[in-house]
């Protein structure tokens, strides 16, 4: 049973849809130990939408306008991860495994990341609970 992106028998991981406009979608799970103040605040705030920005070769991302601390930060991160760079409150999503500057660890692309790797700047992402 699914409620609001929540699997039966868990509340701490979460799927989010992460639509790339024109292109397809992409699903996310948010882990919330990794940064349990970061993803509540994330999802209270959802659908989260912007235009994609590309950090190198390393990960694109969108700014939410949210303002969070850090919390439980780390600078490496493999493909297919996400966080959030509190410098400019974006949601950020890896390509290429990297080592960058200290995020809060959000959680993991489980499939379609090719898509947010296609994207380019100018493109929509929009971030939100999955239709059902």
């Amino acid at each position: 049973m699914q409620s609001d992106g929540i699997q039966a028998g868990s509340v701490s991981r979460l799927r989010l849809e992460i639509q790339v406009s024109e292109k397809g979608s992409a699903i996310c799970e948010v882990v919330r130990h990794l940064s349990p103040i970061t993803s509540g605040t994330i999802l209270k705030n959802l659908p989260l939408q912007d235009r994609v920005h590309r950090f190198g070769e390393n990960f694109a991302y969108i700014e939410t306008g949210l303002v969070i601390g850090a919390e439980k930060q780390r600078s490496r991160f493999k493909r297919g991860d996400v966080a959030f760079m509190i410098s400019n409150g974006s949601v950020c999503i890896f390509v290429k495994d990297a080592v960058v500057q200290p995020m809060n660890p959000l959680g993991t692309i489980l499939s379609g990341l090719e898509l947010v790797d296609a994207s380019a700047p100018g493109d929509v992402i929009t971030i939100r609970k999955p239709s059902v």
